[in-house]
C-alpha cells in the first residue's frame, strides 16, 4: 500500500474507488454465469403487487452503483496524466461513470424484457 499512500489526493481517491467496484464487478460476473442472480427458489414474505408493473425504477441498485463507480474510478486513474485541469478530469469521470451507469441499466430491462 506504500505506493498508493505515495500518490496524490485525488489520484489516490480514483483508486481507493476504482479497486473495490472492480473487484465486486468481478464476483458479481462470476455468480451472474453461475445463475446465482436468479430469484428461482426464493419466496418472498410480502406481496409485491404493483399495480400490473413488474418492477419499481431500478436505475439506483447496487449493480449499477458498482457500474457508475468502476467506470468514475477508471476513468480518473487513465486520464489523470492527459487531463491536467482536476474539475474537467472529475467532470469527464462522472460523465463516463453515468454513461456506463445507463448503458449497463438499458441492457438490464432489455434482457428482462426479452424473457417474457
Amino acid at each position: 500500500m506504500e505506493i498508493i499512500e505515495n500518490l496524490e489526493p485525488l489520484l489516490r481517491t480514483f483508486w481507493f474507488v476504482a479497486i473495490p467496484a472492480s473487484l465486486i464487478f468481478i464476483i458479481q460476473t462470476v455468480m451472474t454465469f453461475m445463475g446465482a442472480d436468479a430469484s428461482d427458489g426464493i419466496d418472498a414474505d410480502f406481496n409485491g403487487d404493483l399495480n400490473g408493473s413488474d418492477a419499481p425504477f431500478q436505475l439506483f441498485s447496487l449493480r449499477n452503483l458498482i457500474n457508475f463507480l468502476m467506470g468514475f474510478g477508471w476513468t480518473g486513474i487513465s486520464f489523470y496524466t492527459s487531463i491536467s485541469n482536476k474539475a474537467l478530469l472529475i467532470g469527464l469521470a462522472l460523465a463516463i461513470g453515468i454513461c456506463l451507469s445507463f448503458f449497463f441499466y438499458d441492457n438490464q430491462t432489455s434482457a428482462k424484457t426479452r424473457r417474457k
